[in-house]
């Protein structure tokens, strides 16, 4: 099995406005975004996913917060766990989605959350009963 992990940042705003403490106030992040894919098999290259296409996915992804107040492009929570969730949805509807393992941000150094969903989430077959 390969683990095929690409990196995109962006900057943006946001505020806690029911946390009690300094994130209340509207503050910064750079935020650092990575993505994993699991793969088993590689092509006649040797290669199982191009990383140019995956960092190039991601970078559209995270384009969408860059340079935003998030508190105005994000319903709910503006947390790094809302974020990571919510990248981590838009690229599992995307191209190679089904190999989508973790999705992580980092807002500050040495802080970072990782999303990923349990394996019977993502192949769930309704039980018919009897």
């Amino acid at each position: 099995m390969f683990l095929l992990k690409v990196e995109a940042g962006f900057e943006a705003a946001h505020r806690l406005p029911e946390y009690s403490g300094a994130c209340r106030r509207i503050h910064g992040h750079s935020y650092i975004v990575q993505a994993a894919w699991k793969t088993t098999g590689v092509n006649n290259l040797g290669i199982s996913i191009d990383l140019v296409v995956l960092k190039k996915l991601l970078r559209q992804v995270v384009a969408v917060y860059d340079h935003q107040s998030l508190n105005t492009v994000m319903t709910g929570h503006t947390t790094a766990e809302a974020i990571a969730r919510a990248i981590f949805n838009t690229l599992r509807d995307a191209e190679f989605g089904k190999k989508l393992s973790q999705v992580a941000v980092e807002e500050t150094r040495g802080a970072c959350v990782i999303y990923q969903e349990e394996p019977e989430m993502r192949t769930a077959v309704p039980h018919s009963g009897g």
